[in-house]
């Protein structure tokens, strides 16, 4: 931040940030979330607004939009997120001088992962148009998730037409929507993954990790998710945190034990794609690759998910359904783990 010029705080009134109405089961954090990054990004193209001037406090900017000081606080985290803000201690919430966007990493909520695992359920279970969605008690206890999550779900599928409400129930009214291609993981669990990548590459038992605010430049995000990813890599064993000048060690070697057994079919099967396959060709039925790889479905069933998530396959229903090639990976994706477990190929 410059020395010689004092940052400009931008006011409440030049946002103009009246958000009062929200729909039955909408995300708050997501609708401001995409209003601020709108408004920002008009507002450096217009020149209204610069790098490094200084928004308004995070209790204003909850009061005029109607809403709690915490949900500004995850839209902030949001926003910074994508590349848009920056905060520091002492000094606020200011407009990013790099300004760099970091779509790949935007946040999934809870409500909306709840969602996408509703919908994997129902096409998974072969509902139908018109048939009657099981309680929320019942999807809370088979999808593990809590029943005010699945209760902000319902309200997703809402909005989206899937489902619609008749008297105490909930009645399916499409089955067309789209599946398998729409990324569930929260940004935290995404940094994560990253983070024990690059741990596995990088680091030995004992060794010690960069700070927080190092993981945060490296990845392009804010400290506060490197905080909660660190936190899911010490509850797996794999980090042991520290206050002080002791930081976070690595107390567990992961070279070795870094590929499940879904991650080593995931690239068996990127390979199979990239030898025998076409956009728009079909692959062989969960049982029969189960069978060829020596695996359970389930493993195929995960490691075919993963593939959607990353574009190249999807999914179709009906007696001509089945999984298509949406797209053929290039030659060093499909050996993109090899460099993490090198045993694996001397054994294979």
């Amino acid at each position: 931040m410059s020395q010689n010029k004092q940052p400009r705080q931008i006011t409440v009134a030049e946002m103009a940030p009246h958000i009062h109405s929200f729909a039955p089961g909408e995300n708050k954090v997501n609708k401001i979330s995409s209003w601020l990054i709108s408004w920002i990004e008009t507002s450096l193209k217009n020149g209204n607004i610069k790098p490094y001037d200084l928004l308004p406090s995070k209790g204003d900017l909850a009061f005029h939009t109607g809403v709690s000081k915490g949900t500004i606080q995850n839209v902030f985290r949001d926003v910074e997120d994508y590349g848009l803000l920056e905060s520091k201690q002492k000094i606020g919430t200011y407009i990013n001088p790099e300004t760099k966007k970091n779509m790949i990493n935007k946040l999934t909520s809870k409500r909306e992962f709840a969602a996408e695992t509703i919908k994997k359920y129902l096409y998974e279970n072969e509902f139908k148009t018109g048939d009657y969605l099981i309680s929320i008690r019942k999807l809370s206890n088979l999808t593990g998730i809590s029943a005010a999550t699945i209760r902000g779900a319902i309200g997703t599928l809402l909005n989206a037409g899937i489902i619609r409400k008749e008297n105490n129930a909930f009645i399916i009214t499409r089955m067309d929507f789209a599946i398998g291609n729409v990324t569930v993981k929260t940004l935290v669990e995404k940094i994560a993954e990253k983070m024990k990548l690059y741990i596995a590459n990088n680091y030995q038992t004992g060794e010690k990790l960069l700070s927080n605010q190092e993981w945060a430049a490296k990845f392009n995000v804010s400290i506060k998710t490197v905080h909660d990813a660190l936190k899911l890599l010490s509850k797996e064993g794999i980090l042991y945190t520290r206050r002080g000048r002791y930081g976070t060690i690595v107390v567990n070697n992961i070279n070795k034990n870094m590929q499940y057994d879904y991650e080593k079919i995931e690239i068996k099967l990127e390979n199979y794609i990239m030898k025998n396959c076409q956009i728009g060709s079909r692959l062989p039925s969960i049982a029969e690759l189960a069978k060829q790889y020596k695996v359970s479905a389930k493993t195929v069933k995960k490691a075919l998910d993963n593939l959607s998530e990353e574009g190249y396959v999807t999914f179709s229903r009906g007696r001509r359904g089945g999984t298509f090639v949406t797209d053929i990976p290039r030659e060093n994706d499909g050996y993109k783990w090899l460099a993490i477990n090198r045993d694996y190929i001397i054994e294979n």
